[in-house]
């Protein structure tokens, strides 16, 4: 697969300027390659334009992902992670996030569950208002 280097700070390219890429289609180091993760690259994008539309240089930003995947009725699982911009890469934040535990409980694992579904209307949402 290949993908576009950017200003990980902007998410503009390294080749044009002027022109800002995220998700699959950028390369983001330690990021996944996810809608979630393409969601806060956009927040990230939005801020880096504006800023520079004002003329001002952005703060260092923080970078979200999260994901859901339901296995069964009462049976999900998640994964999530805050990132950091280090030098030119972004990393994970050292304990901000984590995976379910494989020894959840079936009301952990259900509770899951409902996460799940609350994420995605949350996440439609934001997308598409």
């Amino acid at each position: 697969m290949c993908s576009c280097s950017v200003d990980k700070k902007s998410f503009e390219s390294t080749l044009q300027e002027h022109i800002h890429v995220i998700g699959d289609a950028c390369t983001a180091t330690k990021m996944p390659k996810s809608g979630y993760a393409a969601n806060s690259q956009a927040k990230i994008c939005a801020i880096a334009v504006v800023a520079s539309l004002q003329g001002k240089e952005m703060g260092t930003p923080s970078y979200l992902n999260t994901c859901y995947s339901i296995i069964g009725d009462d049976y999900g699982v998640s994964v999530a992670a805050v990132y950091r911009l280090q030098g030119d890469v972004i990393t994970p934040v050292k304990g901000a996030g984590g995976l379910t535990p494989m020894d959840a409980s079936a009301e952990d694992r259900k509770r899951e569950v409902f996460y799940a579904y609350s994420w995605f209307k949350n996440i439609t949402h934001d997308i598409f208002g």
